[in-house]
């Protein structure tokens, strides 16, 4: 899949390392209220190896990641570096990934990220349940 400047392709894994540090750097500076140490890239690459990761390349770097638990069509990342959102990197992952599932995608989503559950509503998200983990709430969103 191509966008304007970007393309998405599956990772390999010697892509992981690289996928794994944007994943770390995102998700600390978006989901601040959370404790960093859930965040390494060690955690990362200990998830993808269970899950199928794709990749947003740009000048040969990747800027986004996604990363589907294909048993249950489960979106578990979706990150886009900070300078290059809002191009549509992530709807273009998000749609990768909706494509490769089996059934309905599904995510989770903390409920303090107000723009990443601003974005999973215009895409045809909608809440299914909510809960806590460690403190945090989150919402379990489906199409």
């Amino acid at each position: 899949m191509s966008g304007a400047a970007f393309h998405i392709a599956r990772a390999r894994h010697h892509d992981l390392p690289e996928a794994a540090a944007l994943y770390s750097r995102v998700a600390k500076a978006t989901l601040h209220w959370l404790p960093p140490g859930g965040f390494e890239p060690e955690v990362f690459l200990e998830q993808a190896r269970f899950e199928t990761v794709w990749l947003a390349w740009e000048h040969g770097r990747i800027v986004g990641l996604a990363a589907l638990y294909e048993p249950d069509s489960f979106l578990h990342s979706l990150y886009v570096d900070f300078a290059l959102q809002g191009r549509g990197i992530g709807l273009a992952l998000l749609n990768t990934v909706a494509a490769a599932a089996e059934g309905p995608l599904s995510l989770k989503v903390e409920e303090q990220n107000v723009r990443a559950r601003r974005f999973y509503a215009r895409e045809g998200f909608s809440e299914r349940e909510t809960g806590t983990s460690d403190g945090s709430r989150w919402i379990l969103l489906s199409r």
